[in-house]
């Protein structure tokens, strides 16, 4: 308890910006360590997994061996200190110069977070703590302690442990309010991330009805940290992951979700659209525009191919013309049967219309698809993807006895077939990968 009151107080006096990043470091090294544990043990997500870690990180710097989620939650905690001290080039560092993070965004950015700290001394010590434990469900033996079955993901998994009274950062956050709003914003069970991706449906944006100001905009500043994270254990200075497009991106889902949050945007449906429709204008934006009817079109969500498209590119990041006709080319040359599953599927919303499918790590598998493939053959990879995620709304519709919601289907387990070169030699290994 000493030793994590040791960083409390250095933050109650306001001199947590002026520490060094080795001297942060190490105050949340003493402050956390049973969080710490929980990371080295944690299992590493699909895109970071396999991951080159010969070079420096942070958690080598600590534990002198390399731990991919030690390293993102050490870099994302560390950015509270970066946008606090105002240091844009150590927030930026390692972001490629023609996407960078613009110095007006990373003023916004850091106007949002003052906005959401009144308090600092005690606000400020709540997010690091928020922050430090976000991803310790990813622990499996967390997971196994607590009883929780299989399968849980580790969001379910952290607010299983804190309502247990087993997270030790969480007993030192004071006043007893900035605790409940850090649980509160647990309760919140809506990934951001994945609204953004597309990746979940609009009826996972129900939870949002309700919900207070201050637990939300906890949420939303940990979603920023924890992307501003990502791509840690292989770029290991900066939030390399924060760049000008991806910010935007999500500010703009972050503004959608909180006007639905204060009933200023009527239906789940309406504001999951209304972030689609973010996706569809910037690729309009970019020169991407479709035929139909003989003339050309910006994608619209009122069109069901138009929506589940969105969501793909949305899964995928894609901005650009040219990787949005690369897409769209693969999209278009699915066979009918799958053409009509990915779309029925991508287009179930989980309200009134059956039960939706939220394809876990289906960005990330995406990513690996066209990583893992050459040059000449990601067209061929894109249709074993949209094919292996056709058969996956097919194979688990009508699987559960509810009327509607949402069901979890977690992807990871489809990054075996990147683990040798039968997915380099032949794209469509992925596409018939037997489903568990």
């Amino acid at each position: 308890m000493s030793e994590s009151m040791s960083l409390r107080t250095i933050v109650q006096k306001g001199e947590f910006v002026d520490k060094s990043d080795n001297e942060a470091l190490h105050l949340f090294q003493k402050a956390f360590g049973p969080e710490l544990s929980h990371l080295r043990n944690a299992k590493a997500t699909v895109e970071s997994a396999g991951t080159d870690s010969s070079a420096w990180t942070l958690s080598r710097l600590l534990f002198d061996h390399d731990y991919i989620e030690v390293n993102r939650t050490l870099t994302s905690t560390l950015a509270i200190k970066w946008l606090l001290a105002d240091k844009y080039e150590a927030f930026t560092s390692g972001q490629p110069s023609s996407e960078k993070l613009s110095k007006e965004s990373f003023q916004k950015l850091r106007k949002f977070f003052f906005d959401q700290l009144p308090t600092p001394c005690d606000d400020i010590y709540a997010l690091i703590v928020a922050m430090a434990i976000d991803d310790i469900g990813k622990d499996q033996a967390l997971a196994r302690e607590l009883n929780m079955p299989a399968g849980k993901n580790h969001s379910e998994i952290l607010l299983c442990a804190v309502e247990k009274g087993i997270v030790p950062a969480l007993e030192t956050v004071e006043p007893e309010d900035q605790r409940k709003t850090i649980v509160d914003s647990l309760k919140i069970e809506l990934d951001i991330s994945q609204v953004m991706q597309g990746e979940t449906a609009p009826c996972s944006l129900l939870v949002l009805k309700g919900r207070g100001e201050k637990a939300f905009n906890l949420k939303a500043m940990v979603t920023f940290l924890d992307v501003a994270g990502a791509s840690a254990h292989g770029r290991p200075r900066g939030c390399a992951v924060m760049m000008e497009n991806v910010f935007k991106n999500y500010m703009n889902t972050i503004e959608l979700l909180n006007a639905y949050r204060k009933g200023e945007i009527q239906g789940a449906e309406a504001c999951y659209n209304g972030i689609l429709g973010l996706r569809a204008k910037a690729l309009e934006k970019n020169g991407f525009r479709i035929q139909k009817n003989n003339e050309l079109v910006a994608l619209s969500c009122k069109d069901p191919d138009h929506r589940a498209f969105l969501r793909i590119v949305c899964m995928g990041r894609v901005e650009s013309k040219e990787g949005a006709e690369l897409f769209w080319r693969a999209f278009n040359k699915l066979p009918g049967p799958q053409k009509r599953a990915l779309v029925n599927g991508l287009n179930v919303n989980g309200v009134g219309d059956g039960v939706a499918i939220l394809p876990y790590y289906a960005p990330g598998i995406l990513s690996q698809t066209l990583k893992n493939a050459e040059s000449s053959e990601k067209d061929k990879a894109l249709i074993a993807y949209m094919t292996f995620l056709a058969r996956v709304f097919s194979h688990y519709e009508g699987q559960s006895d509810k009327l509607d919601g949402i069901i979890e289907v977690d992807l990871s387990f489809a990054q075996k077939v990147f683990k040798d070169d039968g997915f380099r030699n032949n794209p469509g290994v992925l596409a018939e990968l037997p489903l568990p």
